[in-house]
């Protein structure tokens, strides 16, 4: 059976079910540190929720998005929130990827991918973005409607079948997919690509919440994406 992306749940707040993380294919998970997101946990809440996870799935890795605001501050948020990884979403410095990855953080970066680029262009910028990171994520542009510094999200689709050209180049960093993810169009995605990972927050979300039984779909959509390419090989 060909393998399954990883998979991230993103957006979690305190008082989801986690259950979900007996799944071995649910490999990361996301808390969002951005103020101005409705998404947003206080980082000390974050821990709270991340020691509960890691008490069920201690192999688990903790992800914060941020993008924008002061340095300092988001450097302590993180610190305080317990994360493995940090995501950027706001274009932040080099200097600044460094200072956390000197505190033994992985990075990741986020790239809003413009389909009205061109594709080399693109993935050359991507490239260079990527340099030092341990992933890049590419996902949707926000809405122009968007609170300032919530660059992610959105729940909005962008072109897979030009993210199909970008996947075509050689690509030599771990690269994951966000933006419009759900059970029902996940395996439309991976038909078209194979991302190291993908990264589902809205998708799987009732009421604005977290769903265990959307998850579960998504979950079994992925599964049966496997055994397909097994029956199709």
């Amino acid at each position: 059976m060909r393998r399954a992306p990883h998979l991230k749940i993103c957006g979690l707040q305190p008082g989801d079910d986690l259950s979900f993380l007996r799944h071995p294919i649910v490999t990361h998970l996301g808390v969002v540190l951005v103020p101005a997101s409705r998404r947003y946990v206080p980082p000390d809440s974050a821990r709270r929720l991340i020691e509960s996870a890691k008490r069920i799935r201690p192999d688990v890795v903790a992800v914060a998005v941020v993008s924008g605001g002061s340095p300092d501050d988001v450097f302590a948020a993180v610190k305080r929130s317990g994360v493995d990884a940090v995501q950027l979403h706001g274009g932040e410095p080099q200097e600044f990827a460094e200072r956390l990855r000197a505190e033994g953080f992985q990075i990741w970066r986020a790239v809003a991918f413009d389909p009205g680029e061109d594709p080399s262009a693109f993935l050359e910028e991507v490239r260079r973005r990527a340099s030092g990171a341990d992933a890049v994520l590419f996902d949707a542009k926000p809405p122009v409607d968007a609170a300032p510094g919530v660059t992610g999200g959105h729940g909005r689709r962008f072109d897979w079948d030009r993210l199909a050209e970008i996947a075509s180049m050689p690509l030599d960093f771990n690269w994951w997919v966000a933006g419009g993810i759900a059970p029902e169009n996940v395996q439309d995605l991976l038909r078209r690509v194979q991302p190291f990972g993908i990264d589902v927050s809205s998708g799987v979300e009732v009421g604005g919440r977290k769903d265990v039984r959307r998850i579960e779909q998504l979950i079994q959509a992925m599964e049966a994406w496997g055994h397909e390419s097994l029956s199709l090989s």
